[in-house]
């Protein structure tokens, strides 16, 4: 079965000791079966396992997490040693079963800082290419999101991708859902405290044209062909213009974002149920 990447996939480097946001931090990391019985047998690792997971010290850290946020496990038994969540981390992969054949469309996720640097910087578009070389051109879904002949905001529209929530609704829907980083919800509550308008929205698009276009082309091919996935983009794309409006980096608000409401799938369900109502039921008051 095959597996397809964006094309960017091949310049993505883990940072390392050099990753401002260790994601071997803050995480409760669930060890594959396959592993958990190599690890049992391992009197280094065995002992700070507990129900399957690695027991995390008390600031939150992986025990195996070095002062230089370097792994000592990779150092001691090289990265092919790793537990799956471990050695994959922040690859994300979906099985998609189509007329002409049943493959997996894999990417890398956002909420890692080197990954969200990549993919958001990037000046074009992207296409898809098979793990055996073969390159099927640029996702369906992503339309005419990177056509610079039309404006930003046009190409939005046209993909259907503009939020219909006012920004202090959407905000408070966003701080009801399940929390990792009391941080995220002190950004939500700016936008809750200060609301920001369709005309300041509109205008951090424009002045982050670049930056827009790949965080809304990213969530298409995540969520486009998902029901409801359209509106979760559309008001994903309006928080985080909110978000910058109020004075997070976008960089930063876009890994923020992924770190919350992507790995947790019940997250994700909500956004596109509740947003869906949002939009074809215009339930938008404060």
């Amino acid at each position: 079965m095959k597996t397809y990447w964006p094309d960017y996939y091949k310049d993505f480097h883990c940072k390392a000791g050099e990753c401002r946001h260790t994601c071997c931090r803050g995480w409760l990391i669930e060890i594959d079966k396959e592993s958990l019985e190599r690890f049992s047998k391992d009197p280094g690792i065995a002992p700070v396992i507990s129900d399957g997971c690695f027991s995390l010290k008390e600031d939150g850290r992986c025990p195996f997490l070095r002062d230089d946020n370097l792994c000592q496990m990779i150092i001691d038994h090289g990265e092919d040693y790793l537990c799956d969540i471990c050695r994959e981390h922040p690859r994300f992969y979906d099985f998609c079963d189509s007329e002409d054949e049943e493959c997996y469309e894999a990417g890398i996720s956002l909420s890692c800082e080197e990954a969200c640097r990549l993919i958001l910087s990037r000046e074009n578009g992207f296409t898809l290419v098979s793990d055996d070389g073969e390159d099927i051109g640029t996702p369906e879904c992503v339309g005419t999101l990177f056509d610079k002949e039309i404006p930003v905001l046009d190409r939005l529209r046209r993909n259907d991708l503009i939020g219909w929530a006012t920004s202090s609704a959407r905000a408070l829907f966003f701080s009801g859902l399940e929390m990792l980083d009391l941080k995220w919800g002190e950004l939500l509550k700016k936008i809750v405290d200060e609301p920001v308008d369709i005309d300041e929205e509109q205008a951090v698009i424009k002045a982050n044209e670049r930056e827009f276009v790949n965080f809304a082309a990213y969530l298409c091919y995540r969520y486009a062909y998902y029901n409801g996935g359209k509106q979760l983009i559309g008001e994903s794309v309006c928080l985080l213009a909110d978000l910058v409006a109020r004075g997070c980096d976008i960089y930063e608000a876009a890994r923020m974002f992924s770190s919350e409401i992507e790995y947790s799938d019940e997250n994700v369900d909500l956004v596109r149920k509740y947003f869906y109502l949002v939009r074809y039921n215009k339930i938008i008051d404060d």
